[in-house]
């Protein structure tokens, strides 16, 4: 979804409090593309030419962009979103990229399509136990055995937005019972990172090193390889 930091629909543009010209928000969302490149890199690509992924909530479709200038083939590349006017600009802006309009809990690709889904700032968005494990069940099935899923969500209540709730690896352990799962806290708190961008954006990679000041995690999941004959 990107409700919190990244690109935004056409619908949300109003103003500039999630600008990436705002420097405090182009931080922290570079700070998260940088570990998602490094994480590829470690799992052995030397090049995105050939990887498979999908975003489940794409929202503007920010991060399947970004990984368009990774290297990988727009062709390569799928989301969802139940916003239209997300959807619409997903396609006028991210061609060749194959957008759907719908749920994540359904989702219209083949079993084991991608090497690797993505699901950032969705689920502190579903209030519901029962979409919430529809949803995880969907990107468990669309991801190849040994294939990664993603999830990037905030650990901490927003109070400015009563709407969304904090993600725990208790929830997404809950969720995908048969993955493995690393976490790492990540993203220096928006209403620090955004002032410090304005004023002294060389604070923040300093500041962003202290773990309480960060708001968001990443986990980390694998799907289980097919055991022999399985």
């Amino acid at each position: 979804m990107n409700r919190i930091i990244g690109q935004k629909p056409p619908s949300d543009q109003g103003g500039n409090r999630h600008s990436l010209l705002r420097m405090g928000n182009l931080q922290m969302i570079q700070e998260r593309d940088r570990f998602v490149a490094r994480l590829l890199a470690r799992q052995g690509y030397a090049t995105l030419e050939e990887l498979r992924a999908f975003e489940a909530g794409c929202s503007g479709g920010y991060n399947l962009r970004e990984l368009v200038q990774l290297g990988a083939q727009p062709s390569n590349l799928a989301g969802i979103d139940i916003d239209p006017n997300a959807v619409a600009y997903c396609r006028e802006h991210g061609a060749g990229i194959r957008v759907h309009e719908g749920t994540a809990a359904a989702i219209p690709e083949s079993d084991e399509s991608f090497d690797v889904s993505l699901a950032f700032t969705l689920y502190s968005s579903i209030h519901d136990e029962e979409v919430a494990h529809a949803i995880s069940h969907e990107l468990f099935r669309i991801t190849r055995p040994g294939g990664l899923i993603l999830i990037y969500d905030m650990i901490r209540r927003n109070p400015r937005n009563p709407a969304v709730h904090p993600v725990g690896v208790d929830d997404v352990r809950r969720w995908f019972p048969k993955c493995p799962i690393r976490a790492r806290s990540i993203t220096l708190a928006p209403p620090l990172a955004r002032p410090i961008g304005d004023r002294a954006p060389w604070a923040y990679g300093p500041l962003s090193g202290i773990p309480w000041l960060r708001t968001h995690a990443i986990y980390v999941l694998r799907r289980p390889a097919m055991a022999p004959g399985g």
